[in-house]
């Protein structure tokens, strides 16, 4: 006769068997063979146990531990260490991304059997009065005085049963899940919910987090107000908030925050939340000296700018919120798209930052550009080499001649659109009617080689752009060659501009690496084949030309070997 000792091991041995068939096949997929077989006894041993699929069910759900939000939603309850807001989106982020997380599969299947087996019934009950009461005192802590029992009631309700249907869903949905729009439409159902009651503030305490955010939101009355209420009802104080007005007509405000949240806030919540009312959001950890103020740490950095200009790469990251950086030669690496800006830093070394989470703005390009202004003033106090060019014409004018910064591309854009059809078409072979971003950015500077914006020196802004110059890689795999190209405004034409442009350009082209440059010219462009070929106008050599089988008749291209 086996001992009671055996028969309680083969117990535990045949209900461990049960559990993990029910999660691989389901109760209704398993039969007591199968189960003995699993267990490695026999059938008898298996009906002395439960005579009823649901008497092994009820076996296996009575040993199963809470599911990890429900865990989560109780230690909150007893102890809230974190907001009640933090709590629950974490926990709506964790049903979406991983449902088993809400509720067990075994104790689903319990759920649909209960009706109809009353011990059944009666355990599962059990198990979900204990989430109700949880889930109520998180509830609680929202401070919903102004809510009748029955407003309680039903968010309690609603809390368990999205959490059920997720669960319930998810293995048959085949749309994939976006847990952050879940998360963020989870925000602003709890804002809604609390929306006339006053959430307590807690003091943050001194061993706070400090966050930097950015986030778009409506250029609209209430916008920030629906912005800090959120961030409030998570417990994350604001310190510092910027709003910036963005976009043609001004229709969005780029925000910028420095924020301060005890432990239990992590990134991805405050990400979640701020999506919930703008878009693009960006949050990156801060530092100690972010919670000071604002014009103390502008006065920060550009001190240590004028101590140490090597740290702009860094600076420039930091200012606009950038996942990683590097410093690359000014001939390599990636142009500007929407996800990574290129600065001109120096004639041979630009910047290249990048961010996933959300695409470069306007106004953090015009930030770049405040920078790398400072950075030229930072140059005339150091007395150091800079670079740039002060040219007087013919007719006693002056003209300024510069590396181009990301704010030039509205100008750039300016200067387009005053060009004439016949001056397009000689500088990109094809009319260009209208400019994408993407592109303006780049042809003002956020490619490889270089930019060079001329302007009036006796202008008050650097707005007024009358040309543009770049030299770029010829191809992807050779940086030693490169394309040169001009355009000048039409009414600055016959001036001496683009014979000054040029010069520069060639006089810089060798610290881009470039030992040989080529210049493309349509048939009928005789302005710029005047340029080409005449030595005292640039450095010694003389350009050799050959036709240009890529472009229309009678184009040629121009090529020049570089001494270095």
């Amino acid at each position: 006769m086996s001992s009671d000792r055996e028969r309680a091991e083969r117990r535990e041995q045949i209900i461990a068997a049960a559990a993990e068939l029910f999660a691989q096949h389901g109760v209704v997929n398993v039969s007591r063979h199968d189960i003995a077989k699993s267990a490695d006894v026999n059938l008898r041993s298996v009906s002395a146990v439960g005579e009823h699929r649901s008497d092994l069910l009820r076996e296996v759900v009575e040993r199963l531990p809470d599911a990890p939000v429900a865990d989560a939603m109780r230690k909150q309850a007893d102890d809230p260490t974190a907001s009640a807001v933090a709590a629950l989106l974490a926990a709506a982020q964790q049903v979406l991304g991983d449902p088993t997380a809400a509720w067990d599969p075994r104790e689903l299947q319990a759920l649909t059997a209960a009706p109809y087996d009353e011990p059944l019934r009666a355990l599962v009950g059990a198990r979900v009065e204990r989430r109700w009461t949880a889930v109520q005192e998180v509830l609680k802590q929202l401070d919903l005085s102004s809510k009748s029992r029955a407003d309680h009631e039903a968010a309690v309700l609603h809390v368990l049963a999205v959490g059920v249907g997720l669960a319930v869903l998810a293995p048959i949905v085949p749309r994939a899940h976006n847990t952050g729009a879940w998360t963020s439409l989870t925000a602003r159902i709890i804002d809604a919910l609390v929306a006339d009651s006053h959430a307590g503030i807690t003091p943050v305490p001194a061993t706070a987090r400090v966050w930097r955010a950015r986030v778009s939101v409506a250029n609209a009355p209430g916008a920030i107000a629906q912005l800090t209420r959120v961030l409030s009802l998570l417990e994350v104080s604001v310190v510092s908030l910027t709003a910036t007005a963005t976009g043609d007509v001004r229709e969005y405000s780029l925000v910028d925050l420095i924020l301060t949240s005890d432990d239990a806030i992590n990134r991805v919540v405050i990400i979640d939340a701020l999506r919930s009312v703008g878009t693009d959001v960006v949050v990156g950890r801060g530092e100690a000296s972010d919670t000071e103020d604002v014009a103390a740490r502008v006065l920060e950095l550009s001190t240590q700018l004028l101590a140490h200009p090597d740290y702009a790469p860094r600076a420039a990251a930091d200012l606009l919120l950038a996942d990683s950086w590097e410093v690359v030669d000014a001939s390599v690496g990636d142009d500007s798209s929407a996800n990574t800006a290129r600065l001109q830093w120096t004639v041979d070394r630009h910047v290249v930052l990048r961010r996933a989470a959300a695409p470069f703005t306007n106004g953090e390009y015009a930030r770049a550009s405040a920078l790398l202004q400072l950075l030229d003033a930072v140059t005339v106090v150091r007395g150091t080499e800079g670079f740039g060019w002060r040219d007087s014409l013919a007719d006693g004018s002056e003209i300024v001649t510069r590396l181009a910064r990301p704010e030039d591309t509205t100008a750039v854009e300016a200067l387009h659109s005053r060009c004439s059809q016949e001056s397009l078409l000689h500088r990109y072979f094809t009319p260009k009617n209208s400019w994408r971003e993407e592109n303006l950015r780049r042809i003002s500077g956020g490619h490889r080689g270089m930019t060079l914006m001329v302007t009036e020196s006796d202008t008050t802004s650097d707005e007024n752009v009358i040309a543009i110059g770049n030299a770029f890689p010829l191809g992807p795999h050779d940086p030693s060659v490169g394309e040169i190209a001009l355009l000048v405004e039409d009414s600055w034409h016959g001036r001496g501009i683009g014979r000054l442009l040029l010069a520069h350009l060639l006089e810089a082209a060798p610290r881009l690496g470039f030992t040989e440059v080529v210049a493309y010219v349509l048939g009928g462009n005789e302005a710029m084949r005047a340029m080409l070929p005449t030595p005292e106008s640039n450095p010694p050599g003389r350009w050799e030309s050959e036709p240009a089988d890529n472009l229309s008749s009678g184009s040629r291209a121009y090529r020049l070997q570089l001494s270095r």
